[in-house]
């Protein structure tokens, strides 16, 4: 037996690994033993969800029944309606009927630390190698550091999962000029945090979605005197799709559907859904933007210039801060804005190919594309010649569509699709090769 051998490991321990732990352990509550010897590696020092964008009077923009156990198991004691209950807030949520973006953080700390026994924090995943016995890929080890005291480590297991969240995306023109002024919006509590209102700084905010009009706003409430310049592709900030028949995109239903087509119809389906989570808005964000805007000019204090239809072509240094040379994207006329800091609001991305699994490379299968093959429940298809299991609990928007990324939506149902795979592909048991 291998030391540091394990069932399962799973890379991550964020809100996709916390929904398969809590799977397990409903699976195990009912089994009354424990079913797998496993770990959890997460980098990070907790799970602590959207830390960055905790910001006063934000709300998710799903439904709470899309928790981490109730579309797989109401009577799980991980729902967030028991949660609700151990906190004694069960009644005067019901007058509220929504949860704050403030209120789900903690729901998702709640779940965590009743687990979080199987979780290995502080420990970064550095990659994922195959071992070989006579040409069979048997096993997969997993090189770790721990971030803090930068001791590296070794996992040997039968089964991986990818518990993996998106990256932010930093267009080309700012990749090289990120830091205490130039910063994306999932670094933006911590960036902001030192920043004096006493010199009236000035922000450019750059995008469209949810994030980028909560981030305004927040900005126009913390500095009153300083001046807030938008920039959008569009004519306005969209809002949501939000119609009923539209949002059954995020059933699992439709995620059976979306996988059963050719990755061409994929793709051409998925830029008609996406508007339902994506570069749109809320309508009560919208509106209070659109009375903050309107307000202004009545006091003649207009604060916030939105830049509409235009596009960053260039980006320089300017005494000490930053020139934006924008052009419209239809009468192609050029303009400048003078600026502090620039927040990029620019959305996320899922990697198409895992840096980590870079040594597997050879023994997975690929499409046409040069994208890896996953299956319906979300196993990594490999070579004839690896009995190892690859599982990726994320990652998995292109090929089973909008319900699997960002969202809580699919996130309980997906943890039992993968835990129901890896009880179907019979886990080694001790005494055989490990």
């Amino acid at each position: 037996m291998y030391r540091n051998y394990y069932d399962l490991v799973g890379v991550g321990f964020g809100p996709a690994g916390i929904a398969l732990e809590t799977a397990i352990r409903d699976s195990e509550e009912s089994s009354g033993e424990e079913v797998y010897k496993r770990v959890f590696l997460e980098k990070n020092s907790d799970s602590a969800w959207m830390p960055e964008m905790l910001l006063p009077g934000t709300d998710i923009q799903h439904h709470f029944l899309r928790d981490f156990a109730t579309p797989r198991n109401p009577r799980s004691q991980y729902t967030f309606s028991n949660y609700l209950f151990e906190k004694e807030r069960l009644f005067t949520f019901g007058l509220l009927g929504h949860p704050s973006r403030t209120e789900w953080s903690d729901y998702v700390q709640w779940v965590s630390m009743k687990i979080d026994n199987k979780a290995q924090f502080n420990e970064e995943v550095k990659l994922v190698e195959p071992i070989v016995v006579e040409n069979y890929v048997e096993g997969l080890k997993v090189h770790t550091i721990n971030n803090l005291n930068n001791k590296k480590n070794i996992y040997h297991t039968k089964s991986l999962i990818l518990n993996s969240g998106r990256k932010p995306y930093i267009p080309s023109l700012f990749k090289n000029k990120q830091g205490d002024k130039v910063f994306h919006a999932s670094k933006f509590k911590s960036s902001i945090q030192n920043i004096s209102s006493d010199n009236n700084p000035t922000f450019t905010v750059i995008g469209s979605g949810q994030n980028s009009v909560e981030i305004i706003l927040y900005l126009a409430n913390k500095f009153p005197n300083s001046k807030i310049n938008s920039v959008i592709r569009h004519t306005g900030f969209r809002l949501y799709e939000l119609g009923h028949f539209t949002n059954e995109v995020f059933f699992p239903d439709f995620t059976n559907y979306f996988y059963s087509l050719t990755q061409k119809d994929r793709d051409k389906l998925f830029e008609q859904i996406k508007h339902t989570n994506y570069s749109a808005v809320d309508d009560d964000v919208s509106e209070s933007l659109y009375w903050k805007m309107y307000e202004d000019k009545i006091r003649g204090e207009e604060q916030i210039e939105l830049h509409r239809c235009k596009e960053i072509i260039d980006l320089s240094g300017h005494k000490g801060n930053y020139l934006l040379n924008i052009k419209d994207i239809y009468n192609k006329e050029e303009s400048y804005i003078n600026t502090d800091y620039i927040i990029l609001c620019t959305g996320f991305f899922e990697e198409e190919y895992p840096e980590i699994l870079q040594p597997m490379k050879e023994h997975l299968n690929y499409n046409k594309d040069n994208s890896i093959q996953v299956s319906k429940d979300y196993k990594v298809n490999t070579k004839s010649n690896v009995r190892a299991n690859i599982y990726l609990n994320g990652l998995t928007e292109r090929t089973h569509g909008i319900g699997d990324a960002a969202s809580f939506t699919m996130m309980a149902t997906k943890a039992q699709r993968i835990l129901d795979s890896i009880d179907k592909n019979n886990l080694i048991k001790e005494g055989d090769l490990f």
